[in-house]
């Protein structure tokens, strides 16, 4: 949860009757019209070092479109749509027009009148949509040998269920929702960093993840109604290992030696994320996130590296 900030105000007048910009804050408050539409390129990224070796190196990137399609007084209603690729994914073309139907995404959301993240309205069709997705898949590895259907479908239910819930299509599957409206609704200190206990949501069930965060700025144009705003965060160890314990049992992997491994791994999971912004009228320019996490589990370190990226097209 992000800290409550209440916006007071953006503007102040000097004695002199000429307005003047208040350089002390930076307010990220949407001024938005129906109609206003912008295009984004976004990019994903995973690496995966195991024990100092590129174990993974996978990307992937799509164009999405940002339309204000209603505003009242109190609200805006957003459509945000993008088409995937499968080709990109280097899969077999049979497989490619099997998933022909799942090409088109239109996602419709609303935000308070200062543009902070409410909530998805057609979550269930996009839930029907990714389940889909995952049963088509399971269902062509499974015809071709590649894994145990049933066995397979057991173990990665938990996974599953995330995508069946609201706060799941919410929080994982559209994350990159959340990145863009991050900021939004506050207005933040020119002078000092705010530092904050940010309480992530667990999604598998149980008490919330808790992370140590620290938000600053880093550049900051007044004349261009524009800023870069830096947002840094460590997760809690001890919470950490708790989600992951309580996830193995979930899945069934609670044996003997996972639980041997899990007592002594260690955990370290550190974000960091930078929002380049036109504050007015609140359009990202650039937004890159990464979430760098190092296990250590029986002796062997795992490195793993994951980027999302958000940038504006002409």
């Amino acid at each position: 949860m992000k800290l409550q900030i209440i916006i007071f105000t953006l503007f102040i007048s000097s004695i002199t009757c000429f307005a003047q910009t208040d350089t002390s804050i930076v307010p990220f408050v949407s001024y938005w019209s129906i109609g206003d539409s912008y295009d984004f390129k976004v990019t994903k990224i995973k690496r995966q070092r195991t024990g100092g070796e590129l174990t993974k190196d996978d990307s992937s990137s799509y164009i999405v479109n940002f339309q204000v399609i209603d505003s009242t007084a109190s609200s805006y209603k957003i459509k945000w749509s993008y088409k995937t690729n499968f080709s990109m994914f280097k899969i077999p073309s049979d497989v490619t027009d099997r998933f022909s139907k799942y090409e088109t995404t239109e996602v419709i959301y609303t935000t308070s009148e200062v543009g902070d993240f409410i909530a998805i309205e057609n979550w269930e069709e996009i839930s029907e949509m990714m389940t889909g997705v995952f049963s088509e898949s399971i269902e062509y590895m499974s015809e071709n040998g590649d894994l145990d259907e049933k066995e397979f479908t057991k173990i990665m239910q938990p996974i599953f269920d995330i995508y069946k819930s609201k706060e799941g299509i919410e929080q994982i599957a559209l994350k990159e929702i959340q990145y863009f409206h991050f900021p939004m609704g506050l207005e933040y200190s020119t002078a000092e960093p705010v530092i904050y206990e940010d309480k992530l949501p667990n999604m598998f069930g149980g008490k919330y993840i808790r992370a140590d965060a620290k938000i600053y700025f880093n550049y900051i144009d007044f004349d261009a109604n524009y800023c870069v705003l830096i947002q840094e965060m460590k997760l809690n160890e001890k919470d950490t290992k708790r989600v992951l314990e309580s996830l193995f049992q979930k899945m069934g992997l609670d044996n003997k030696a996972t639980k041997a491994a899990m007592k002594d791994a260690k955990f370290n999971i550190t974000d960091y994320n930078r929002y380049a912004y036109f504050y007015y009228p609140c359009i990202p320019y650039e937004i890159e996130t990464s979430r760098i996490t190092t296990v250590d589990v029986a002796g062997k370190v795992i490195e793993g590296i994951d980027i999302n990226r958000i940038e504006l097209l002409d």
